[in-house]
């Protein structure tokens, strides 16, 4: 299949890039660094679309990159609904037969208390209204006859070079790690491996249409991340990070990692998508 990709530069998608040409498809990537990419210029965007069998859309500002100033959030909003909204519009006037997105479990807002699905209406924190306005730019896609789209709600990654994992990895091995506020707070997460598997059955899987949660099926509470983190490392677990402190340190962000959501991929599953990972620990035990 001929796809085109965008954010193929990212943590997931430059490995997304990798795996579909592994697996024998033809990418065309858009990206606003040159390098023989396809521009975000509209009339280069519309002429790569319609050369495409697929367009696959990864692209926006890094949402935990940075501190969520007024700034920021419009950054990130802009990122990722002005180029959703031009690849859809694109996507319905060319006629492109499948249109994949990604989007983030963060759309279900925090909850230490509630159980998501796909299905759940949104939450109304920033992050929330963020992944509403995201989702619906996918809207001149939707309307259009003959297109089959799709979007995977990606959680917590766990990979190496990049992502939450790397940035723990330090502090752990150092003897320094432990849970983050209280630890009750859920980890949706999810293997790299097999968040790319996914993305990519979506692709092949003439039947996947509609929204996928990228998490894996067990998620688990903070402090056991913590655990399970040290047991594999082999290392002591057992100092925990205040939530005071993360808050001076990241701001509004914080309060997403401190408040945390479970969320399962019960759709995926029920549509016939095996995880290679589906435990914490088998995905852990085999990244380090």
């Amino acid at each position: 299949m001929n796809v085109l990709l965008t954010g193929a530069t990212g943590f997931i998608g430059s490995r997304l890039h990798t795996r579909l040409t592994a697996s024998g498809h033809r990418v065309t990537v858009v990206s606003r660094q040159g390098d023989g990419a396809v521009s975000w210029d509209p009339d280069a965007i519309r002429a790569a679309v319609g050369a495409n069998d697929a367009v696959m859309h990864l692209a926006g500002e890094n949402l935990f990159g940075r501190r969520w100033s007024s700034a920021q959030k419009a950054r990130l909003l802009s990122s990722r609904v002005q180029t959703t909204r031009a690849l859809a519009e694109a996507v319905a006037a060319t006629g492109c037969g499948v249109f994949i997105t990604a989007s983030a479990i963060g759309y279900y807002g925090t909850s230490e208390d509630r159980r998501f699905v796909v299905g759940d209406g949104p939450g109304n924190d920033f992050l929330a209204r963020l992944c509403v306005e995201w989702e619906s730019a996918r809207q001149p896609a939707l309307n259009a006859p003959n297109v089959r789209t799709a979007t995977v709600r990606i959680g917590v990654v766990q990979g190496l070079g990049g992502g939450a994992l790397q940035k723990m990895l330090l502090p752990f091995k150092l003897g320094l790690g432990g849970p983050m506020g209280h630890g009750r707070q859920w980890v949706s997460w999810i293997h790299m491996e097999d968040l790319l598997a996914m993305f990519v059955w979506v692709l092949e899987n003439a039947e996947a249409r509609g929204e996928y949660n990228g998490t894996a099926p067990y998620p688990v509470v903070n402090a056991e991340l913590a655990r399970t983190l040290g047991r594999v490392l082999r290392r002591p677990a057992a100092i925990p990070l205040p939530g005071f402190v993360m808050r001076l340190a990241l701001g509004e962000v914080a309060d997403v990692v401190l408040k945390g959501q479970h969320v399962t991929p019960d759709r995926a599953l029920a549509a016939g998508f095996r995880f290679r990972f589906p435990t914490l620990e088998s995905a852990l035990r085999d990244l380090l």
